[in-house]
């Protein structure tokens, strides 16, 4: 892959960012705290269409073993 060009589009990227924005409102009116910057991480990623949304729990349980 090509790290010149986005994976997905600018539209997707908007749609994606506010989905994140979306969850982590949701997150903070249940009482969760704002996430770690290694959540943060894993949300820029499905941003720029590197992973999926499937795949997000996924991947923070890859780098958070318990």
């Amino acid at each position: 892959m090509s790290h010149d060009r986005p994976a997905i589009s600018a539209d997707e990227m908007r749609r994606r960012r506010k989905h994140v924005e979306t969850a982590i409102a949701d997150s903070r009116i249940e009482g969760f705290p704002p996430p770690s910057p290694a959540e943060e991480e894993i949300y820029d990623a499905y941003i720029r269409g590197e992973i999926d949304a499937g795949d997000l729990v996924t991947e923070y349980k890859r780098r958070n073993p318990r």
